[in-house]
């Protein structure tokens, strides 16, 4: 049996609507930093701990947003 296109969008689309990602990386903090210069270390030379660089996701199903209320009237 061959699932549709489609259905594996409207699956995909459910599902990214329960949760969120973040994605965190220190790249940016490591290429400011003078000392973390490859061409100014020698051989070696061991590696301060600030200048590795790290790349995460934080995946979230949980509920940031508040509760609609229904109850209200409009005029």
């Amino acid at each position: 049996m061959r699932i549709q296109p489609i259905a594996i969008l409207a699956a995909a689309l459910l599902l990214a609507a329960c949760g969120s990602v973040e994605y965190k990386d220190n790249n940016a903090d490591v290429d400011t930093r003078p000392e973390c210069d490859k061409s100014s270390q020698r051989p070696g030379d061991v590696q301060a701990p600030w200048c590795t660089r790290a790349q995460g996701l934080n995946w979230s199903n949980e509920s940031k947003g508040e509760p609609v209320d229904f109850t209200k009237k409009t005029p």
